[in-house]
């Protein structure tokens, strides 16, 4: 009776994995090409679909899948769709082959995994022609002694010029670093070299007008350049000063004190003098003057450029 039961325990852990297996899940492989033919290197695309119970767990081939005698382009999946108790799996695969058989077949294999053992699955083969352009190979082939050049657009080298700006950046920084303070300080001795040249220009013009027709409008035109002529050099604003303000400004210099004097005295009184020499003299007094300011300021700069 002992033997009897150990024979029935033995053969029922011997068929265990066969009533698993009695109970696997049924799964339907389908796998075709969209196209019956292509040609050499073109691309085509193969379908592979899955139609299983939803406990079974299939896996597709992936991108490292030897796909011979194709090539793998492109590999896109789609989610599993459950409807009316059948689960579908879809996998578009983008192919190109480069073999010269006139018919390529294909044939793909998936995975099935179930109570922790794999078994492989395998699709029915499908097959495309070769579309043949060359009907026929001369030999030996025949160079084609002329080839016309095809255009080429242009394209622009953002990282060479990418890195021209920041070594142009760089060099201009080091310079500017080095000698930056004395390259500002030449321009501005050339802006009051410039400036002073204007102003004595057309200060000597208005004088000259002065003169010879002896009007207030060409005295206060005068009053007026020579006011805003030494705004800009001193960096103050004169031009809004009034004549005793602009003597204390210049430290009670008697030049500008003396010429202002005449030249208001000739302006409020709403006449010039019988000798209108005094008020003419009174004007070059006033551009020897900013004369004299444009040079002390120049030698300052020019001072302080060369103890650079």
């Amino acid at each position: 009776m002992k033997n009897l039961l150990k024979s029935f325990i033995i053969t029922l852990l011997l068929l265990l994995p066969v009533l698993g297996w009695a109970q696997l899940p049924s799964v339907r492989l389908e796998g075709y090409f969209l196209r019956d033919s292509v040609e050499l290197g073109q691309a085509v695309k193969y379908v592979l679909l899955s139609r299983h119970a939803p406990q079974a767990e299939v896996v597709f081939p992936d991108t490292t899948f030897k796909f011979d005698p194709f090539e793998l382009i492109r590999k896109d999946f789609f989610t599993t769709r459950t409807v009316k108790g059948v689960s579908t799996d879809s996998t578009v695969y983008t192919l190109r082959t480069f073999k010269l058989q006139p018919v390529q077949q294909l044939q793909l294999k998936v995975r099935l995994f179930l109570y922790g053992d794999t078994l492989e699955l395998h699709t029915k083969p499908d097959s495309v022609f070769l579309i043949q352009n060359v009907a026929q190979v001369e030999d030996p082939l025949e160079l084609q002694a002329v080839t016309p050049l095809q255009p080429v657009p242009e394209q622009f080298n953002y990282l060479y010029w990418g890195l021209g700006i920041v070594a142009a950046s760089v060099l201009i920084g080091g310079i500017w670093g080095i000698f930056g303070k004395s390259i500002n300080t030449r321009y501005k001795l050339y802006v009051l070299q410039k400036d002073q040249a204007q102003f004595q220009n057309r200060f000597q013009t208005v004088q000259d007008r002065f003169r010879r027709l002896k009007t207030l409008e060409h005295l206060e035109r005068a009053i007026t350049l020579w006011k805003n002529y030494l705004t800009k050099l001193e960096d103050e604003e004169i031009s809004s000063f009034t004549t005793k303000e602009i003597t204390s400004f210049y430290q009670e210099d008697e030049r500008v004190s003396n010429s202002l004097r005449i030249c208001d005295r000739a302006i409020y009184g709403n006449i010039i003098s019988d000798d209108e020499t005094e008020v003419a003299n009174a004007l070059s007094q006033l551009a020897e003057f900013a004369a004299s300011r444009y040079l002390i300021i120049h030698d300052s700069l020019r001072n302080v450029a060369s103890t650079r």
